[in-house]
């Protein structure tokens, strides 16, 4: 046990790799017993009849993890059980319900899912069970990796974007290291991060047993963590230390930074050297990195923005297909009608401008907590409006779609609340419902959400239904004229469009660039497709029927399988989710999405 021990929670909750060749549960996985003086949880044990314990893992601070098996879907899981010792504590009862509030509203491919808070009545304990991770500690094989720069930046903005959901939920991990990032497979482009179970509550008048001391490994906390600045932690807490660990795997070796607590913090004093990360994401870390957390970045947006605005290679970016796509492909002549669901055609040129406000300001803050929470808000694709201020704190209006508008505009108060800032008004009256049967496909693209410029937009979300010229598909009858941008900016990238509709139904348009290629020399009327230049397009969507619609992007790496980017009602389940996500990592896809609605105002 490293110096501090006494006032930290030493515990991996999630860190399951104690046999990656091997061990499913049920298959060869090792059934070890635990020590003497633990939890009433044994290998054997069913528990509340649902999920059966196969193996013990580990045993921390706070509890021990065991190996088990959800014994409907037959999902391998890593259950967390607090120790009897601490269970009659009601300050560590409330961070443990504390951290499975927070964390089972987590959701986000870098981060481990947290399943279900739980207690089984037999035995009398609390558990949380979380996904099971088969892979390598990132500590394992600094030596080994060997990253080139857009793996190195991939990384950074993979991590940073997994904290960033989490800050916005009101936690801090506090425990960044390389020992609490898993490789999937050994790869670094499914990176996840573990071991939130020292996650605190950024409400500065939350106690906690951890209190507002150190927490986490000495050779990769803050500063502010090891009793300097006044041990004010917050979000940049975990910038520097996400810092560290880039420079780390840069280095391909551990920074040396423990030692004694006197040392360590001596050693943070001095400064690191970041010789070794490559330019020109060394200026980012650079900045991550600085001993006082004022000169630091002060969020995980702040980190991403500072990578988007140095142009740091991104490896979901960086995949290359042969160059066959010229530009000028876009502006063919060509009728485009896809299963009756809508037609392309030219319209004028809409110009859409966006305010850029700085970082300082309580609206910046506020669109930088909101962005960076809205990919853990189950059930919904909601993206801002406006941010304005208003006489009792910010106005938000926001548009997409949410399965339950009331619980996410709760969610989004909240994200407001934990970073000091208050909301006169969250309009949602661009918000359409969705029916539960949609959550599942929202809940995966939502893990693949584009943190690039690939990009959907309308410069409206309501468009109203016009008796239709005879060029139109749907001549002489009602239909709205719906105009869509599409900005990829790299003419190499594959891409697919799939429509959707609040009854969770999606099918797939075009399934290629091949396709969407295919189709515009082979037509000779219309102009559905505007190419506004570096790979930028302005579509007109003819719609008629009324109501909302959505339009999904995925870039990246074809093919895209209709069955796993368009897969039918009945087949979205865990599985499905499990496997987009993989295939996404592997093939660098991201996503967007729109929703805008066609409108009768003559019916209205």
């Amino acid at each position: 046990m490293t110096a501090g021990d006494d006032d930290r929670t030493v515990f991996d909750p999630d860190r399951t790799v104690f046999d990656p060749a091997g061990a499913s549960a049920g298959e060869g996985a090792r059934v070890a017993s635990p020590p003497p003086g633990g939890t009433a949880i044994k290998v054997g044990d069913v528990l509340n009849h649902m999920f059966a314990v196969t193996g013990f893992l580990a045993r921390g601070g706070m509890g021990e993890v065991f190996v088990g098996a959800n014994v409907i879907t037959d999902e391998r899981v890593a259950i967390k059980v607090m120790l009897p010792a601490l269970a009659a504590d009601p300050n560590v009862i409330t961070l443990f319900r504390r951290e499975a509030q927070t964390l089972t509203r987590l959701h986000h491919e870098a981060v481990v899912q947290y399943r279900v808070l739980a207690q089984e009545p037999e035995l009398g304990v609390l558990y949380i069970v979380t996904e099971y991770i088969d892979g390598t500690s990132l500590s394992d094989v600094l030596a080994a990796l060997q990253p080139s720069p857009e793996d190195l930046g991939g990384l950074l903005r993979r991590l940073a974007s997994g904290l960033a959901a989490a800050h916005a939920l009101g936690a801090i991990h506090r425990d960044v290291s390389p020992d609490n990032v898993l490789l999937p497979n050994g790869l670094l482009a499914r990176a996840k991060l573990i071991d939130f179970g020292i996650a605190k509550d950024l409400d500065p008048g939350t106690a906690t047993v951890i209190g507002d001391g150190f927490a986490g490994k000495l050779g990769y906390v803050s500063p502010e963590q090891l009793g300097d600045f006044g041990r004010v932690l917050g979000p940049w807490t975990d910038v520097y230390s996400l810092g560290l660990v880039i420079l780390a795997v840069a280095r391909g070796s551990d920074l040396g930074l423990g030692g004694s607590l006197v040392d360590a913090v001596d050693k943070r004093r001095a400064g690191v050297d970041l010789a070794a990360v490559p330019a020109p994401l060394r200026a980012v870390v650079a900045r991550m990195v600085r001993p006082d957390p004022v000169d630091r970045f002060q969020s995980m947006a702040a980190v991403l923005a500072a990578l988007d605005a140095a142009e740091v290679p991104d490896p979901s970016a960086a995949r290359r297909l042969p160059r066959w796509w010229p530009l000028a492909a876009a502006a063919a002549m060509i009728l485009l009608v896809l299963g009756g669901w809508f037609a392309l055609r030219p319209t004028p040129t809409v110009q859409r401008t966006t305010p850029v406000a700085t970082a300082s300001d309580p609206v910046a803050r506020a669109r930088d907590a909101i962005n960076a929470a809205l990919p853990s808000v189950s059930c919904t694709w909601l993206r801002i409006v406006s941010v304005s201020p208003g006489s009792g704190g910010v106005r938000v209006a926001l548009t997409g779609v949410a399965g339950d508008p009331a619980q996410a505009q709760t969610e989004i108060f909240r994200t407001l609340q934990t970073q000091g800032l208050s909301a006169s008004v969250i309009d949602f009256a661009e918000v359409s419902p969705i029916t539960q049967s949609g959550c599942a496909a929202l809940d995966a693209f939502r893990q693949i959400r584009t943190t690039g410029r690939n990009r959907l937009s309308v410069p409206q979300r309501r468009f109203e239904m016009r008796t239709q010229d005879a060029k139109s598909a749907y001549a002489g009858k009602l239909a709205a004229n719906a105009i869509v941008g599409i900005a990829i900016g790299d003419p190499s990238l594959d891409f697919a469009l799939v429509g959707l509709e609040p009854s969770g139904a999606i099918d797939m348009l075009i399934p290629s660039r091949a396709a969407f290629r295919a189709q515009v020399q082979a037509s000779r009327e219309g102009l559905p497709i505007t190419d506004l230049g570096g790979d930028r397009y302005r579509l007109q969507i003819d719609l008629d029927h009324q109501g909302w619609s959505g339009l999904l992007l995925v870039t990246g790496k074809g093919p895209f399988d209709a069955t796993l980017i368009a897969p039918p009602l009945g087949r979205r389940d865990a599985a499905w989710r499990t496997t987009l996500v993989e295939r996404a990592a592997e093939r660098g896809w991201q996503a967007d999405m729109i929703w805008f609605r066609s409108v009768d105002d003559a019916r209205d």
